[in-house]
């Protein structure tokens, strides 16, 4: 039977959000293995997050096309040093105290027959650009956090062409190798622009009130070539010809190393003209300061070019891998590859066993040992049954119930670990995982006997004692309220 007191107000995350970590269906090989422990997955799960993508902007008339590199350092990966007063200037906020620096340098290349993309360093760059960024943060804890980021941007217009670059990063002094070093783009001809593959932008999800005669911004998602996990977006392409039907694809895909087979169709929708439909005379992408790029339509007084932007309902897509593609009648005229990107996502769902193993704290022996039973699939599907007979939002893919169990379980890691004991398996930990954060703690100190701990529920308050002097604590009582 379970004990699991869920979705708390307080200890509920306002917004999920991913860096390279799959969910366990998705996982490689090594985090999908059985005999995988807590502490290992913990430590993959550290990954930090670096975020890089480009975008080609069409080029209007007479006009080069403008490519743009956008980037992103979630805070987890950054350096970040205490202020001292002596370094404190006019340009820093004033609750600063912590400063961190990042530079980052983009040499591009022609990628025709002399580039040789196993040693960049021999072919001629034909442009490098410069970046430079510094973030601040108020408090230690700000430093840490993998939601939180310093935003940059780099642009440049080009001739139509095939090219590749090399972004080089450095944080406060020291280089960061980058798994994937080389990337490629292609900037179309202005005549040729609508008979190849057409740019395709995604873009975070809000409601809007889309507008004829002022300019539309369009916040990008500045992700790489992922979303958010759990989120809706939007995408926004150029139209070649509005008078053709145009049709929005996103299919789900598995994926083993490289090759992406097709998995199943997860959403197919129709343009419509009145909705779905905008025009303007230049698209255009900004950047001010350190904020989130955006993208920026102007109005066009007659005529025009043509755009699609129509939102995709992630909230309802499983944490994969996708590809959207945009046709024409029966034609692909677009064509996008992502991922889910779930930056929090809780350790233990990293891995079918240990989430399983997790479940100890809520289930009964019998329960599950029947969920252990069988293969990966089997106890893959078991589990899934499990959550989604429990699940509060049924219409989505994503479980909160689900997370915010797994999410509890990171919490008593974090909190009530000590070199006996990992924090999930003491009693302080049992029960912020069944019960949530309590209302209020109080501590006692009665002389010569252990220290006392009091967590106050509205139903119920536990006491517990200290067993030792490295913070373990016993449950002594639990009395209803």
């Amino acid at each position: 039977m379970i004990q699991f007191k869920p979705l708390r107000a307080s200890s509920l995350p306002g917004v999920i959000l991913v860096f390279s970590a799959l969910l366990f269906v998705f996982a490689d090989s090594v985090l999908a293995q059985r005999g995988v422990t807590y502490q290992q997955l913990r430590a993959q799960n550290a990954a930090p997050g670096l975020y890089l993508d480009h975008n080609v902007l069409l080029p209007t008339e007479g006009k080069t096309s403008e490519v743009w590199f956008n980037f992103r350092f979630g805070y987890d990966v950054l350096n970040f040093r205490q202020i001292p007063s002596s370094a404190r200037t006019e340009q820093m906020p004033e609750d600063a105290r912590f400063q961190a620096r990042a530079e980052l340098s983009m040499q591009i290349f022609k990628a025709d027959s002399s580039f040789n993309p196993e040693q960049p360093e021999r072919s001629n760059a034909i442009l490098t650009l410069p970046w430079r960024g510094t973030a601040f943060s108020t408090d230690f804890d700000q430093t840490q956090k993998a939601t939180l980021f310093l935003d940059g941007s780099l642009q440049t217009e080009l001739e139509p062409g095939r090219y590749a670059y090399q972004p080089r990063i450095t944080l406060d002094g020291r280089s960061v190798p980058l798994r994937r070093n080389i990337r490629y783009f292609t900037v179309p001809d202005p005549s040729e622009a609508f008979s190849k593959t057409l740019p395709v932008y995604f873009i975070e999800s809000e409601e809007r009130e889309l507008s004829a005669t002022d300019p539309n911004d369009f916040k990008l998602m500045n992700y790489g070539r992922s979303v958010l996990y759990g989120q809706n977006f939007s995408v926004l392409f150029p139209v070649p010809n509005a008078d053709k039907n145009i049709r929005v694809v996103v299919d789900q895909l598995n994926v083993q190393s490289s090759d992406t087979t097709f998995r199943r169709n997860v959403f197919s929708e129709e343009l419509d003209r009145n909705s779905h439909f905008l025009t303007g005379s230049r698209l255009s992408l900004r950047q001010t300061n350190d904020d989130i790029p955006y993208f920026r339509l102007q109005p066009a007084s007659e005529g025009g070019q043509h755009f699609g932007y129509i939102t995709i309902p992630n909230r309802k897509f499983e944490n994969s891998s996708f590809r959207l593609r945009i046709i024409e009648d029966d034609k692909i005229i677009g064509e996008r590859f992502f991922r889910s990107l779930w930056i929090d996502i809780p350790t233990s769902l990293l891995n079918i066993d240990v989430a399983i193993s997790m479940m100890n704290i809520i289930l009964e022996r019998d329960q599950l040992r029947e969920l252990r039973r069988g293969n990966e699939q089997e106890r893959i599907r078991k589990f899934r049954e499990f959550w989604s007979e429990r699940d509060p939002e049924p219409e989505t893919e994503y479980n909160p119930l689900m997370v915010e169990f797994f999410r509890r379980v990171d919490i008593a890691f974090d909190r009530f670990t000590t070199p006996n004991f990992a924090g999930y398996t003491t009693d302080q930990g049992k029960a912020l995982i069944r019960n949530g954060e309590p209302d209020r703690v109080t501590r006692r100190l009665p002389a010569g006997s252990p220290a006392i701990e009091i967590w106050v529920y509205a139903d119920r308050e536990f006491i517990f004692e200290a067993t030792s002097g490295f913070g373990e604590y016993r449950l002594i009582a639990s009395n209803p309220r």
